[in-house]
């Protein structure tokens, strides 16, 4: 808070020495921009860009008040009793029913829950996100070519590497896991890069 205050109030003098001095009302209008948007570069950083899977788990847990950043922190790291009460708020405060089906469906997986995830895969948008989804919970259900075929139609190569990852891993074939592991991981930012971080954990640190 105190940050945001220091900027905001640096911001506003700069404006005001600039409007004092009669300086062109475009090159105040470009630094107002300019400055806003370092700044707001510099604060989503961690949870969209960053490389650096400390500082994005830094960013989450300075913002647990987030219900979908605690929700987040809490299933990559075990927290079962706060991944269901920070999910409760998230429902309870967010009514876009494409937002709660990714996070329901999220939970369902993350407890084995399999019957429960496809109810709510179901309503999840965009279809590439769907499709990804579809495909862990073929995982789950061991449908383990069903879930290649639908990670072949993955335009993005992180999910198709997590899916095979996940393949790989219950077919008991740690070195083929840890490969698509890794692809996925290098080919992800911010709280994504986390995520598969810390569900990697066991093969990055050997």
């Amino acid at each position: 808070m105190k940050q945001h205050v220091l900027f905001y109030s640096v911001v506003f003098l700069l404006c005001f020495l600039l409007g004092f001095i009669q300086a062109p009302f475009y090159l105040i209008a470009l630094l107002l921009i300019i400055s806003m948007s370092w700044y707001m570069y510099v604060q989503i950083s961690p949870i969209l860009f960053s490389k650096d899977v400390h500082k994005s788990e830094k960013f989450i847990l300075k913002h647990q008040k987030n219900p979908m950043y605690h929700f987040y922190y809490a299933i990559a790291n075990n927290l079962d009793d706060e991944a269901e009460a920070a999910l409760a708020k998230f429902n309870a405060k967010y009514k876009n029913s494409h937002r709660q089906a990714l996070m329901n469906t999220t939970f369902a997986l993350y407890r084995n829950d399999v019957s429960e995830a496809k109810k709510h895969a179901v309503s999840i948008k965009p279809p590439v996100y769907r499709t990804y989804y579809e495909a862990l919970i073929a995982v789950k259900s061991r449908q383990y070519e069903g879930a290649k075929r639908l990670a072949e139609q993955l335009p993005k190569g992180w999910m198709k590497e997590s899916i095979l990852s996940e393949v790989s891993h219950k077919q008991g074939n740690k070195t083929s896991a840890k490969k698509h592991a890794e692809n996925a991981y290098e080919q992800t930012r911010g709280l994504q890069r986390y995520l598969i971080y810390k569900n990697n954990e066991t093969f990055f640190a050997s």
